[in-house]
């Protein structure tokens, strides 16, 4: 009798398990420009046509600016009766916004100091008893490295004569992961295209940009006639920070002697494909590593 008991009672609880809902969540920065978020919120209806095994519903949330927010998705998944949601920022490297902002948002995480930050923004916090994990950046792939050697082979004419130039703005605290993705990203193009100059470097957004972009140019063009400029940025360009610049400085690039072409394109939308293959990935390997 007792064996039966416990043999139902497996029975259920099996049942339960294969019976619980998961729900796939991609939080991206969000930005007050609707043009910003436009192919961000784009990769939603991309997921929701691909069959992901185990997953029942798929989102897209914006971190801060706009909606959809992340409370609100959350609430949309209790509502769709969800279980687990796995949690995918699409963030180019561990920042504070994936390792802190997100994590307390979610009630994943305690940080005072944090809280207090996300206070100040009238950032709404989520409440929730379902089970949230989350996951990692696209430093973990090759998502960058992918994404970044299609937009400069657009550019490129005369290999030979070229030099590549690689950007990123990353975060002080975790300047490891983004030197790391920087290195990387300059050897992957090395190896896959016939340019044999690639220098790459962090700057700084806004007005200082020229500071920081104008010695790297010069000692380029001390090697080669056309310089190739990519920003490792999920939306931004540094076609669009020249010309910012530009209007402060019109002459900032005076006396350098090649031609500068600045890429007008970041990971997205150019590299949307590589970016929901990634999300696609990322999140099966999570769902295997249940069994």
């Amino acid at each position: 009798m007792i064996r039966k008991s416990i043999m139902a009672l497996a029975m259920i609880l099996s049942v339960g398990i294969a019976q619980a809902k998961k729900a796939l969540v991609v939080v991206a920065h969000g930005a007050p420009s609707a043009a910003w978020n436009k192919p961000v919120l784009a990769i939603e209806p991309m997921l929701q046509s691909i069959d992901m095994p185990s997953i029942d519903y798929k989102r897209v949330a914006l971190m801060e600016f706009t909606s959809p927010n992340i409370p609100e998705v959350i609430a949309d998944c209790e509502r769709e009766h969800i279980d687990t949601v796995f949690v995918l920022p699409l963030f180019i490297a561990p920042s504070s916004h994936s390792e802190d902002d997100i994590p307390n948002i979610l009630g994943q995480k305690y940080t005072p100091s944090t809280l207090k930050e996300l206070a100040a923004e009238n950032a709404k916090l989520v409440k929730t008893n379902m089970h949230i994990i989350i996951g990692p950046t696209l430093y973990e792939g090759d998502v960058i490295e992918k994404s970044m050697l299609r937009e400069i082979k657009n550019m490129s004419k005369d290999p030979a004569n070229e030099a590549v130039l690689l950007l990123a703005h990353g975060d002080p605290e975790r300047i490891g992961f983004w030197k790391s993705t920087m290195k990387r990203t300059a050897d992957y193009v090395k190896k896959n295209t016939s340019i044999n100059y690639v220098d790459q470097n962090l700057i700084a957004m806004g007005y200082y940009f020229a500071n920081d972009v104008k010695p790297l140019l010069e000692r380029a063009a001390q090697k080669k006639k056309r310089i190739l400029v990519q920003g490792i940025y999920l939306m931004s360009s540094v076609s669009s920070m020249d010309k910012a610049t530009k209007k402060e400085k019109p002459d900032y690039l005076k006396g350098i002697k090649a031609d500068v072409v600045y890429s007008t394109a970041g990971i997205l939308p150019g590299s949307t494909d590589l970016v929901v293959d990634w999300i696609q990935q990322t999140t099966n390997q999570w769902v295997a590593s249940l069994k």
